[in-house]
């Protein structure tokens, strides 16, 4: 513990008995405090159960815990994943061209760049009509084979995306579908609605061994050649992994093989080739780019704001408030966007 934190036990105490939001919500002065925007984020922390004090308490704390220098070290590549001695640096998935991200002294950012240089000029020769299936036809249906992180994220943006009109415009009648389920019955239904002539699957798996991935993998496989022929699968498979020996043993051009690395946690995926190659292929690459240009942003605002103005690090303190102080082990996320 700390000085702040066991003032903020004390303050909890007096919060909880003492305290009603209702009260607190007619004090002007406090919601402007307490609300903040960024490029069109809007955030209000007025509704929560705290007050201006007990936010500058929140901040001492975060100061007393070294907050903004982990933040730099984060950005510098430092092993913050003290559990896997790893950096942490999905943050160099979004960066600039020309930023310098380190780990163990080499700069990772030409590497991610150059992956995602590969995938837009793959996603556009396939949108393009230049990559074609065995027998011709043009790829226009896309299945994603993942599990966790290799599915969640971009199948929340997929989700999220899908009815905008630009997108919906971008995607010109494409679709993408994603195979998580462990259940082989699950695949087989997702593959009766889909036509091999013109499917292009994406097995992610960074190991090239995940046993439920690979098993919806093979069931894949097993479907294109029954129906187009062993030479389907250089033609109709492709993979994002860092394995090249287990994707080319498994029939994939390794050349259609698109890298991540070891720091890339599974939650923080969605912006690495995990997410760029579905969503490129189904949408364009322009379209990803600028989800990773607002992610940029977001990154560029945690790394220069002062901790009183950081609203990722506001939204972690008011967590802690929740959880740790005020005894809150529910959070209610409810949005009124149904894309979301």
């Amino acid at each position: 513990t700390t000085p702040t934190w066991t003032k903020l036990g004390n303050h909890a105490s007096e919060i909880a008995s003492k305290t009603h939001l209702k009260t607190l919500l007619k004090d002007e002065e406090r919601t402007k405090s307490l609300t903040y925007t960024h490029n069109g984020v809007y955030i209000d922390f007025s509704r929560q159960n705290a007050t201006v004090e007990t936010q500058s308490m929140l901040l001492d704390l975060a100061r007393e815990c070294k907050v903004e220098e982990k933040i730099a070290r984060m950005f510098q590549g430092d092993h913050l994943n003290e559990t896997e001695d790893r950096a942490v640096l999905h943050v160099a998935l979004r960066a600039p061209r020309d930023a310098s991200i380190f780990d163990k002294g080499n700069n990772v950012v030409p590497g991610v760049w150059e992956v995602l240089d590969k995938i837009k000029e793959f996603s556009a020769r396939v949108r393009e009509g230049q990559v074609t299936g065995v027998t011709g036809k043009p790829l226009t249906e896309f299945v994603a084979i993942g599990i966790g992180g290799s599915y969640l994220g971009p199948a929340f943006i997929h989700n999220a995306l899908e009815n905008d009109p630009e997108v919906l415009k971008n995607a010109d009648g494409r679709t993408l579908t994603f195979l998580a389920n462990v259940d082989p019955v699950d695949c087989v239904n997702a593959l009766k609605h889909l036509d091999p002539e013109r499917t292009l699957a994406i097995i992610v798996s960074k190991t090239f061994t995940t046993a439920e991935t690979m098993r919806n993998a093979r069931t894949v496989r097993a479907w294109l050649t029954k129906n187009l022929g062993d030479e389907s699968i250089a033609k109709h498979m492709v993979a994002v992994s860092t394995n090249l020996k287990g994707v080319e043993e498994f029939g994939i051009n390794p050349e259609n093989t698109f890298g991540f690395w070891d720091w890339v946690g599974g939650r923080f995926s969605a912006s690495s080739a995990v997410g760029a190659l579905p969503l490129s292929l189904q949408y364009g690459f322009d379209i990803f780019d600028k989800f990773l240009q607002g992610m940029r942003d977001i990154d560029e605002h945690v790394s220069s704001s002062p901790l009183e103005q950081n609203i990722p690090v506001l939204m972690g303190l008011y967590n802690v408030w929740n959880t740790t102080f005020l005894g809150h082990s529910n959070c209610a996320i409810l949005p009124y966007a149904q894309a979301l």
